[in-house]
């Protein structure tokens, strides 16, 4: 056990636990589900592990520990725009536009200068917020993100990773809503999630319709139980969201109405999304950051950074998937 760990609630946000004292690369299995304890119980599912060391191969250590938390550690299948592997780490990717400083950097297949990361521009925006593979057959359980320590790889203005979460907002809607909701389906789309991506990267390489028609569009509860919590929370994605379904019918509403519906929840989740607002933690990254989230409970967005005058570079890892558990009342 870490003698001088320390977990605390992220003095004044509406969400998060902060870890102090840790090191991942030695942590115990009791340090660990201390961590996630924590993460379920005060941090409505966000964890910040501060002044981290790790090279890749520590990241997917520490993956393997957190693994039996989530389910299983996720090996990444690369679709077009994603990053090249790294060399004995299957499970990692990299996030943003980062140039490599010397050729076949983390003993990646690259040269000095290329970008190595999956650069997605982000927006201020509504549609910017999501959770991580809803249009799959088992939605991913969570995702962590590491700041390596490198210097001038993190934008100083810009660039911070949102949450919000769905439980929260979800007790906050009366009672009668709650019940409506409950009766509530939607359709979660890979195809309009790609399309979207494509459209704010005129260079991003297109995915085909083989790709589309090997993820087809899945169907999930509006209302999701948590299976650790028990707590019921919205399953929502402004992202990829095509239809909203009435369970009873099996019909779909009107496609206003679902649209509608759909950025009303996210409101109701995320407010005006923007850093600052009381329903909304912005973590600004620190060299050495790793924050792991439960992808069941949260919407997460990126904030938009100059790409022009700052790099930006984050290791990305992945939980396997769960079956979604609809609403605890039926």
């Amino acid at each position: 056990r870490a003698p001088d760990m320390q977990i605390r609630a992220l003095s004044g946000e509406p969400l998060g636990v902060e870890v102090l004292g840790a090191n991942l690369r030695t942590a115990t299995a009791e340090d660990v589900e201390r961590m996630v304890d924590a993460m379920h119980r005060t941090g409505r599912g966000v964890l910040v592990v501060r002044d981290q060391h790790l090279a890749p191969t520590d990241c997917e250590r520490a993956c393997a520990m957190l693994a039996p938390h989530f389910v299983a550690q996720q090996p990444y299948t690369r679709w077009p725009g994603q990053s090249k592997p790294i060399p004995g780490c299957p499970h990692l990717a990299l996030l943003g536009n980062y140039r490599a400083r010397e050729d076949n950097e983390f003993g990646m297949d690259v040269v000095k200068g290329e970008v190595i990361g999956e650069y997605k521009p982000a927006k201020q925006n509504l549609e910017e917020w999501h959770t991580d593979g809803s249009f799959l057959p088992n939605p991913k359980v969570a995702i962590a993100l590491y700041a390596p320590q490198l210097d001038d790889a993190l934008p100083p203005e810009g660039g911070e990773t949102r949450f919000a979460s769905c439980t929260a907002a979800f007790e906050s809607l009366a009672r009668e809503e709650q019940e409506k909701l409950r009766g509530l389906c939607s359709v979660h789309s890979w195809e309009k999630f790609m399309r979207l991506l494509e459209s704010r990267d005129p260079g991003r390489q297109k995915v085909t319709a083989e790709q589309i028609a090997e993820k087809p569009p899945q169907l999930w509860p509006v209302v999701r139980t948590h299976p650790v919590t028990k707590a019921e929370s919205l399953y929502i994605n402004p992202k990829n969201t095509a239809a909203v379904v009435d369970k009873a019918t099996g019909e779909p509403i009107p496609e206003e109405d679902s649209r509608r519906l759909v950025d009303r929840l996210a409101e109701a989740v995320v407010g005006d999304g923007l850093p600052g607002n009381s329903k909304v933690y912005a973590h600004r990254w620190k060299k050495g950051d790793f924050v792991i989230w439960d992808n069941r409970v949260l919407l997460h967005a990126a904030s938009p950074f100059d790409a022009q005058k700052y790099q930006r570079l984050l290791f990305r890892m992945e939980f396997k998937g769960e079956p979604v558990l609809g609403p605890s009342t039926p």
